[in-house]
């Protein structure tokens, strides 16, 4: 089977719904906030439908592993939500990683400048009611979702944080959010390290996501002979395929494990 689709193009607007993938060759990566699981006013405030766990689970178990949560939340945020802490991923962008061994990797960052530009982000989002700092390991970002009409002043915050930075950060843009974060680290790089390892290195890329985030991603997916599946409404994309929504995904994600021989949907 061909994942990908020729007639696709970076700028239409209107893309299929993808087929079921072939559950003897795919390698899924899935991203989560917008694509597992539908946003809320404030990160910790997602909820997670109940049979989503028990759902990954079987699609780990049945694909032999390949399947990897791929997200810009630390790894530990993305275990307690989804609860698949055995299996391979990709948190903070891929700044750090889990492979099939179980084995954790993170890359360096500098504390010290972070505390720093946390602290001035904090002080200048007192002024923007509804404007939420996020401090990451390695990275700050600035939720405006509560605020819509904050988007060019976070942006001004943001870009003046970056200048202080300097060049080993840059500014991620993303679904009503900013974020400071190391240069060259993007989910491309983790889909990229992931697909050298066992289950993945044999099997075709699949990546799912809705963000600009997940660009990079659908990027290096495609460059390995996979495909990208974009959801929501954002465009232009390099994606192949679109699904609506969170919910969506899920229903498609349970056609998959009903496609597995032996296994029926969770």
């Amino acid at each position: 089977m061909n994942p990908g689709n020729p007639a696709a193009t970076e700028s239409m607007h209107v893309l299929p719904a993808p087929p079921v993938p072939d559950p003897a060759r795919a390698a899924l990566f899935l991203d989560v906030d917008g694509t597992l699981l539908e946003f809320a006013t404030h990160p910790d405030a997602v909820r997670v439908e109940p049979s989503l766990p028990l759902l990954l689970a079987s699609l780990w178990q049945r694909l032999g592993g390949a399947l990897a949560l791929v997200s810009g939340r630390p790894l530990e945020q993305i275990d307690r939500l989804l609860g698949l802490p055995s299996g391979s991923a990709a948190g903070l962008h891929g700044a750090e990683w889990r492979g099939v061994d179980g084995v954790v990797t993170r890359s360096a960052h500098d504390a010290e400048v972070l505390s720093m530009l946390s602290r001035e982000a904090l002080a200048h989002a007192a002024t923007l009611p509804g404007v939420l700092v996020e401090s990451k390991p390695n990275a700050i970002a600035l939720h405006f979702r509560n605020a819509p009409s904050a988007a060019a002043a976070v942006d001004r915050i943001a870009s003046a944080l970056a200048a202080q930075a300097g060049a080993a950060f840059i500014l991620q843009r993303g679904d009503h959010v900013v974020e400071l974060k190391p240069a060259g680290i993007d989910k491309g790089g983790a889909v990229s390290r992931l697909m050298h390892e066992a289950p993945f290195h044999d099997r075709v890329p699949w990546f799912v996501g809705d963000d600009h985030t997940d660009e990079h991603a659908f990027v290096v997916a495609r460059s390995l002979g996979g495909t990208g599946v974009i959801v929501g409404a954002r465009r232009p994309t390099v994606a192949s395929w679109a699904l609506r929504d969170p919910a969506a995904v899920r229903a498609w994600l349970v056609e998959l494990l009903a496609a597995i021989p032996g296994e029926g949907a969770a």
